[in-house]
């Protein structure tokens, strides 16, 4: 069952139903490209105004306080911060002020909403239910051969958290269906999953040419951590296909916004 269910209310966005039944202080999901092209990157070129106001739309519909967006200066490496309290809000409103080259952001702080964002990469979604901590990472394919998602899980457990507890949801990304990828993606990846072609993660398409499904290929190295199948959910929305609820850099270049994939706790 696909884990992001579109909710529309004020300003549209994917949410996670099932986690957020089961646990109802929490609010995670990320946000669609619906009716007003809501871009929540500040890229160069961007309108800052515009996008600090999607980002207040967006915290006012989830019910958090825009001061409580917190964000990296993304860099497709596997840098993870600890966001305390004295953490909160930064990158909110400028670049300057995010976590500096940082993919990956954990806390187990409440009235904090974790953002990052994408346009094909893969958003990794994490719950710590017994440390009762979050976080979330950006896995492009550079992050993913660096391995992003196990420094995730490693880092949780030196908090304390169980690896038999931990959870995860990998968000909607460019698909196996569309993601052709050359040598320079495919030798690194290959080096590290040596059974991807086993497993359908990659395909040779001809001279030099390869599929790669990059949301499986992290889900692997998630499960070859200790991460059982029933602690990982995975989306099944491709970014490239669905272009009425997702911006793909594949599709549209450097026009192309961004989403915004976001785990937050409310206060008790």
């Amino acid at each position: 069952m696909e884990p992001f269910v579109l909710y529309s209310k004020n300003h549209p966005y994917l949410k996670v139903a099932s986690w957020e039944s089961k646990y109802p202080h929490l609010v995670v999901g990320m946000s669609t490209r619906t009716e007003q092209n809501r871009n929540y990157a500040l890229h160069v070129g961007d309108d800052p105004k515009q996008v600090v106001t999607n980002r207040r739309g967006l915290t006012d519909s989830l019910s958090f306080p825009f001061e409580s967006w917190t964000c990296g200066e993304q860099v497709h490496m596997d840098h993870i911060e600890i966001v305390e309290k004295s953490g909160r809000g930064k990158g909110r409103e400028t670049r300057d002020s995010a976590f500096v080259d940082t993919d990956g952001l954990i806390t187990d702080e409440s009235d904090i909403l974790l953002a990052s964002f994408y346009a094909d990469c893969v958003p990794l979604l994490f719950y710590c239910p017994d440390i009762d901590a979050i976080g979330v990472a950006h896995a492009g394919w550079k992050g993913t051969v660096a391995n992003i998602g196990v420094s995730m899980i490693e880092k949780f457990m030196t908090l304390g958290a169980d690896k038999k507890q931990i959870l995860v949801v990998i968000g909607p990304a460019i698909g196996y269906c569309c993601y052709e990828i050359d040598d320079r993606v495919m030798e690194p990846l290959h080096r590290l999953l040596p059974d991807a072609y086993d497993q359908s993660i990659l395909q040779k398409k001809g001279t030099d040419r390869y599929q790669l499904d990059l949301k499986k290929a992290n889900r692997q190295l998630l499960m070859m951590e200790g991460i059982k199948e029933h602690q990982i959910l995975v989306s099944e929305r491709c970014t490239q296909c669905d272009d009425t609820l997702f911006f793909s850099h594949r599709r549209e270049a450097n026009s192309a916004g961004r989403m915004v994939a976001f785990i937050g706790k409310k206060k008790g």
